[in-house]
């Protein structure tokens, strides 16, 4: 979009309302009394005077003028503008691979989508404070309209390159509505490849009181209703993205992203989003993309004995919830989460984990046990088990030498 074009401004008002109820005293006067002297059942309340919240503070929005009518190249036909909506939705359960809307989506397919997410990027590509992307789960919301629920996994990391600092998010989908038409601001150019995989590109930018926020993205609708979408921003103008619009499309396009191949079996994931075990107090280690996938090797030939993890072991992921790497399985035992990062306080292990921890974690037996690199490796099972089978898997010699 030129941005010598006139841009648009809008005023965002955020607003919210207060509803004060003060209790009047309610008087009653005896049929009986002197008419000078009425007695009172309830004592009258002196109402209490609010002050009115202060207003909310107006945003200055600007963004690019869409010019309508207009052509994009490669669409035959576009549709008028349209006005951008947007709703939130809170929830605080965590959730589950397990969504009967999207049976595409299993641990061991976000796995594999996350290891090819990270070597997809660009070598000098640097994620911010070791946190690598993986895949989340497709959430289900209750007393959400089935028009309204998500309906696709995304994977969103903070990044350095040399200089410049952004942030990316590529999401997934499975659809059955085909390509999208052609509308005017929200796409710039679109090609249709020989596969038959059609790629819509934009690059744009959305100022908020003057500062700038440039993005660009890539979405790419494959012949089997797969939906890829690559979104990079940056603060600034757009020589300060940390991706170029063809790496961009790279990724969109890469085959690992395909929804309708499954996972093999055998490959490791995850049940659900996980957390570190609490009670940790920071990790001296950087959980870079090798250092992960060494652990994974390892934890891959760990003896598991009866404990049977399903899906497999060798999937840890960066923690939203703390320092360190987690993996979430169902086993014999139960839940069965495998933590490495600093070592946990030996105090804590005898505490009730689920006031230290933004996730509950049921534990019927914890191990965990001190590398001689100062790493902490805790296994933890939602039931009571075996202690010296969780500590066998934690002194994996692949694992432990770490």
């Amino acid at each position: 979009m030129d941005e010598k074009t006139p841009p648009r401004h809008d005023t965002l008002m955020s607003t919210f309302v207060v509803v004060s109820i003060v209790a009047l005293g309610v008087v009653v006067a005896g049929l009986t009394a002197p008419p000078e002297e009425p007695a009172l059942t309830v004592q009258p309340v002196t109402p209490v005077e609010t002050t009115p919240p202060p207003p909310a503070p107006e945003y200055d929005i600007v963004t690019p003028e869409v010019a309508y009518p207009t052509t994009i190249p490669g669409c035959e036909t576009v549709n008028p503008p349209v006005e951008s909506s947007y709703f939130g939705v809170a929830g605080i359960s965590e959730s589950s691979y397990d969504n009967p809307d999207a049976p595409w989506l299993t641990g061991p397919k976000a796995h594999l989508m996350s290891q090819a997410l990270v070597r997809a990027f660009p070598a000098d590509i640097m994620f911010t404070q070791g946190m690598l992307p993986y895949f989340d789960p497709i959430p289900v919301y209750e007393n959400l309209p089935e028009e309204d629920q998500f309906d696709s996994t995304s994977a969103l990391v903070d990044v350095t390159r040399g200089d410049r600092s952004g942030f990316i998010s590529i999401g997934v989908s499975q659809q059955t509505d085909g390509v999208p038409p052609c509308v005017a601001g929200v796409l710039d150019s679109r090609e249709s490849m020989s596969d038959g995989t059609v790629v819509d590109r934009q690059d744009t930018w959305r100022e908020v009181d003057g500062a700038r926020t440039s993005t660009r993205s890539a979405t790419a609708y494959r012949t089997d209703g797969s939906q890829i979408s690559a979104y990079a921003s940056a603060t600034g103008g757009e020589d300060r993205l940390p991706f170029s619009m063809p790496e961009l499309v790279r990724i969109a396009t890469d085959p690992a992203f395909v929804t309708s191949t499954p996972a093999p079996p055998g490959t490791p994931g995850n049940i659900s989003e996980c957390t570190s075990y609490p009670g940790t107090d920071g990790v001296a280690t950087e959980f870079t993309a090798p250092v992960v996938d060494s652990l994974n090797a390892a934890l891959a030939r760990a003896d598991s004995g009866a404990l049977a993890p399903v899906p497999p072991l060798g999937a840890l992921r960066s923690s939203p919830y703390g320092d360190g790497v987690c993996q979430v399985v169902n086993s014999a035992a139960g839940r069965l989460t495998v933590t490495v990062g600093s070592p946990v306080r030996p105090e804590l292990l005898q505490e009730e984990p689920q006031v230290l921890s933004p996730v509950p974690i049921e534990t019927g037996t914890v191990v965990s046990i001190t590398t001689a690199s100062g790493l902490g490796i805790t296994i933890a099972t939602e039931n009571p088990w075996d202690t010296t089978e969780l500590e066998r898997i934690a002194r994996t010699p692949e694992l432990i030498s770490q």
